[in-house]
């Protein structure tokens, strides 16, 4: 617990440092281009756009939820899967590639993870608005139930900043653990719920491998934010997959935490 306190503290002391690498960042990287940091938004919604075409259109995919049009039922998932794959990837080589630039200056390296992935919101941002839009063209109601939103963003920004200090600390140690790391979350992917409905997919006879694809935290995410807008339940009511979130997220903060203060002062002669 001490562990993952100080690292924890150096979260909230060196925020406004945190919000102003993010913001460089992002206009550092795209700076040459002529449309700027509208890439951002434009990336995003080009991938939406073209699973859209593929499965709105030529496989004549449909929403799992009743009354609930496939358009916004999928950019709201799929906007949440790109933040979350995005800063998941991005945090696992936030201290490797710049270790030489931070190790010089007066802050720690805990915080570049969570650098990563507020660079990554705009993005999210950009596209749940979308979302939000065209759920509002297509007649569907606005209910109390979109405030839990903001816990399954918080959710995702704790999740992420966990593995975050844990995949950044053993890419440091471990090169090649950026790439198998990207191979797995290929496959995650598919089974995260951001295309189609796990359940409905696996059809019935096969329980028990739906309740344990859908206890995954990937899928705990993205199908709450999703329930937020299209459901009609709180997300204290699911109480198991709640449970196994937190109890995982917690149990990967503090190996995190762990070996992040433990091979540190070390990073700058490792990579």
């Amino acid at each position: 617990m001490k562990e993952i306190w100080l690292i924890l503290q150096e979260q909230f002391k060196y925020f406004p440092v945190m919000w102003r690498l993010s913001s460089y960042e992002k206009k550092a990287r795209y700076q040459n281009h002529v449309l700027g940091s509208f890439w951002l938004f434009l990336n995003p919604f080009m991938q939406v756009a073209t699973y859209w075409m593929v499965f709105g259109f030529g496989f004549n995919t449909k929403s799992p939820v009743e009354g609930v049009p496939y358009m916004p039922w999928l950019i709201i998932g799929l906007a949440t899967w790109l933040f979350i794959n995005t800063s998941f990837m991005d945090s696992t080589w936030s201290i490797s590639s710049k270790i030489w630039e931070i190790a010089r200056m007066r802050f720690p390296m805990s915080i570049m993870p969570m650098m990563r992935t507020l660079m990554n919101f705009n993005a999210f941002a950009y596209m749940l608005i979308i979302g939000i839009v065209m759920s509002l063209f297509y007649g569907l109601p606005i209910t109390w139930y979109w405030l839990q939103v903001f816990y399954y963003i918080f959710a995702a920004f704790v999740f992420l900043y966990a593995f975050g200090i844990l995949n950044a600390t053993v890419t440091v140690l471990f090169q090649d653990y950026q790439q198998v790391m990207q191979t797995i979350m290929r496959f995650v992917f598919w089974i995260s719920g951001a295309l189609f409905s796990v359940s409905e997919r696996f059809g019935s006879g096969h329980e028990r491998i739906v309740r344990a694809l859908e206890t995954n935290p990937f899928y705990y995410l993205v199908s709450g934010v999703r329930d937020s807008f299209f459901g009609h339940t709180w997300f204290w009511e699911n109480k198991y997959p709640m449970l196994i979130f937190w109890l995982f997220t917690f149990g990967i903060l503090i190996l995190g935490s762990h070996l992040h203060l433990k091979f540190r002062a070390y990073f700058a002669d490792l990579v």
